[in-house]
């Protein structure tokens, strides 16, 4: 009995350390999705400048994800600031873990004038760190030009043909790198694919309230801080003043000196409050733009109203302009006939003036 006790209390103390490890190896392997993650953030900062493209600076503006269907959306603003007008570049786009170095699907699922909405597919909830590769590709017929033009200032080098020109002999595409980290990207759970009009509005609606924000911080935080500048500067100013009445001569040049130097910074801080008001109506007039694209968007009703009201109009015009145009050849051809019977009735009176002329004269021939 002794015996049996023993070997339960045993096999007991066993269970007891392989349980104890399990626990330990799943805490252990699981450890990075629940524990603090203090490793540095990668992410690529939203709404600021992203260099590196020939002839395209972008602006990261959102980045979704959605872990019910594993997709993700990023939404990229597109400045153009080189010289290809005629034709402007398009862009290819590839997708790559950090960590797994797994390729995942990215496209482009809506483009307008000057944003970019890109979606990257079956990405594992696990993911860490998302690099979005964008690489611009320029027109060939430019970029053959531009080839010429090279060879044509290098001296050694003979003319070549433009259509002689190799893809080989032409510079490689431009490429960079969008980081997303899953602590900077915000979950949505309701984020699927949308139709073109959607995204418009979306698009829009967002661009609206970027607007709205940046309007709000120049009026509350900018231009208020400036003015405190400017009277804090005046006080000093005066303050300044004041005291030159108790200073040395040489002190006082000194301080004419420091008192130049505020009314300066104060003319510079006035001069910045009229570039941020100058901002400010810049900036309504986009946002009001903006309203009257979102709300032909919403109301497309409202738009066909409004176009049939200007056909209306417009053939209210036209109709006037042919009734105007009928009057006028009306009154042209009565100017014409009343001038032919004035000509008729003159044409009369000459010959009564010149018959009346010949009457005496045969008298007096009788």
């Amino acid at each position: 009995m002794k015996s049996k006790f023993n070997r339960r209390r045993e096999n007991k103390v066993y269970i007891g350390i392989i349980v104890t490890l399990g626990i330990l190896l799943g805490v252990f392997l699981t450890s990075k999705s629940w524990m603090y993650d203090d490793s540095a953030i990668a992410q690529t900062p939203y709404n600021k400048s992203i260099n590196g493209l020939n002839q395209t600076t972008l602006i990261l503006r959102s980045w979704e994800y959605n872990p019910k269907n594993q997709l993700m959306e990023v939404t990229i603003e597109t400045v153009h600031t080189g010289t290809d007008a005629v034709e402007l570049p398009t862009f290819t786009f590839e997708a790559k873990g950090k960590a797994s170095k797994e390729t995942y699907p990215a496209k482009k699922v809506y483009e307008s004038d000057n944003v970019m909405v890109i979606h990257i597919e079956h990405v594992p909830t696990e993911y860490r760190v998302i690099g979005l590769f964008v690489t611009e590709h320029r027109d060939d017929k430019i970029l053959k030009q531009e080839y010429k033009r090279q060879l044509e200032n290098d001296s050694d080098v003979a003319t070549t043909e433009t259509d002689k020109i190799e893809k080989s002999d032409l510079p490689k595409p431009e490429d960079v790198i969008i980081v997303g980290d899953y602590r900077e990207i915000e979950v949505n759970k309701n984020l699927v694919a949308k139709s073109d009009k959607a995204y418009q509005r979306e698009v829009i609606a967002t661009d609206m309230e970027r607007i709205k924000q940046e309007i709000s911080t120049i009026i509350d935080e900018n231009i208020p801080f400036q003015q405190e500048l400017i009277a804090t500067l005046t006080k000093e100013k005066t303050s300044l003043k004041n005291e030159m009445e108790f200073e040395t001569k040489e002190e006082q040049t000194e301080t004419e000196k420091e008192i130049d130097k505020k009314e300066n910074a104060i003319s510079s801080a006035e001069g910045e409050i009229e570039a941020y008001k100058s901002k400010v109506k810049e900036l309504k007039e986009k946002y009001d733009n903006r309203e009257e694209k979102l709300d032909k968007l919403l109301h497309p009703e409202r738009q066909s109203v409004e176009e049939n009201q200007e056909s209306e109009e417009q053939k209210q015009q036209q109709e006037a302009k042919k009734k105007h145009e009928k009057h006028q050849k009306q009154d042209a051809k009565k100017q014409d006939k009343n001038k032919k019977d004035e000509s008729k009735k003159e044409q009369k009176r000459q010959q009564q003036k010149k018959k009346n002329k010949d009457k005496p004269s045969e008298k007096e021939g009788k």
